[in-house]
C-alpha cells in the first residue's frame, strides 16, 4: 500500500517507535509531513522501525525534544545529521543538548505555540528532574494529539492542556508496590515517587480521569517500566478511570519498548 493511501492528507496519525526506560521515539504524520517527537534510539533503529509501520523516513520534518535524558536523545545526533534534520527543544535545554554546529537547532519557549510542517505545536512545562521539561500538544485541522510522558506530578496546567485531545500519549511508568519490592536502590525508589520523577498506574488514572472527555478517542499507555510494572496493571488503572460509556468507546494501547507500534488516528470522521 502507497504511503499517501495510507495517511491521507488532513489526517493526523500516531505512530510510537519506542516506549520506556530504554529509549522514547514517536513520530506524528499528516499528509506527506511526519515529526520525530525524542529520538531515544539509534538512527538505525529508527529507520527500521518507520519502514516497519509503512512510514518514509523522508517525510519527517524536525524532531522535536521533550528533555534531555538519554532514553529520549540517545539517538538524536545521528538521526539529525543523517536525515538533516532541525532540531526543536526549550531555550534552556538547548545548552544540555551538546549537539555540534552543523546541526540545525531551534530553540523555543515554553507556553508559546509555533508551526512547522503544517502542525501546530503547544510546548508547555511539567514536573521532571531535566533542565525545562516539556510535554507537546500537536494539531492539524482542529485535531489534537497529547503527548506527555516523564512527569512526577500533575499540575493544573497540565489537566487543562490534556482536556483539548482526542488521543493522549501519556506516563503510566509503574506499580507503586512493584516498585517499592522492587530491586532498585532506595534512592533511586525515591527519586522514581518525587514530584519530580514518574507518574505511578494510580496518578496516571486520575489525571486520565480527570482529562477525559466526550471527544477522547484513545489513550496510548507509555513509559511503562519493565522491572516496576506490567501491561495489565497499566490497563486496568487506565479502564477503571473511564465511565462506563467511555470504557466501550476509547481505546486502550499499552506501548511497547520495541515498536513500532499500532498506526492510530487521532480524529475519526
Amino acid at each position: 500500500m502507497e504511503l499517501q493511501e495510507r495517511f491521507c492528507f488532513e489526517q493526523l496519525k500516531v505512530v510510537s517507535l519506542a516506549s520506556g526506560s530504554k529509549g522514547n521515539a514517536t513520530v506524528v504524520v499528516s499528509g506527506s509531513s511526519a515529526l520525530l517527537v525524542d529520538c531515544g534510539v539509534s538512527c538505525k533503529q529508527v529507520l527500521m522501525r518507520m519502514e516497519a509501520a509503512g512510514l518514509a523516513p523522508l517525510s519527517l520534518k524536525g524532531i522535536l525534544i521533550t528533555h534531555e535524558h538519554s532514553d529520549h536523545i540517545a539517538g538524536l545526533r545521528v538521526t539529525a545529521q543523517r536525515l538533516k534534520l532541525p532540531v526543536y527543544v526549550s531555550a534552556a535545554a538547548s545548552s544540555a543538548l551538546r549537539l555540534p554546529a552543523d546541526i540545525e537547532l531551534h530553540s523555543f519557549t515554553p507556553g508559546e505555540p509555533f508551526f512547522l510542517a503544517g502542525f501546530e505545536v503547544e510546548p508547555f512545562r511539567i514536573p521532571h528532574d531535566s533542565v525545562d521539561a516539556v510535554a507537546y500538544l500537536i494539531g492539524r485541522a482542529g485535531r489534537w494529539l497529547g503527548i506527555c510522558t516523564d512527569l512526577g506530578s500533575v499540575t493544573r496546567l497540565v489537566i487543562d492542556k490534556l482536556k483539548r485531545c482526542q488521543l493522549l500519549l501519556l506516563e503510566f511508568n509503574h506499580d507503586v508496590g512493584m516498585l517499592l519490592d522492587g530491586p532498585y536502590p532506595w534512592q533511586l525508589k525515591q527519586r522514581v515517587r518525587s514530584r519530580h520523577g514518574h507518574l505511578s498506574n494510580e496518578q496516571a488514572g486520575k489525571l486520565l480521569e480527570a482529562v477525559a472527555g466526550p471527544h477522547l478517542e484513545a489513550v496510548l499507555l507509555a513509559h511503562l517500566s519493565e522491572k516496576n510494572n506490567c501491561p495489565e496493571l497499566a490497563l486496568a488503572a487506565a479502564g477503571d478511570a473511564l465511565s462506563g460509556p467511555q470504557q466501550r468507546r476509547v481505546r486502550l494501547e499499552v506501548l511497547r519498548q520495541q515498536g513500532p507500534g499500532s498506526i492510530i488516528t487521532v480524529g475519526r470522521p
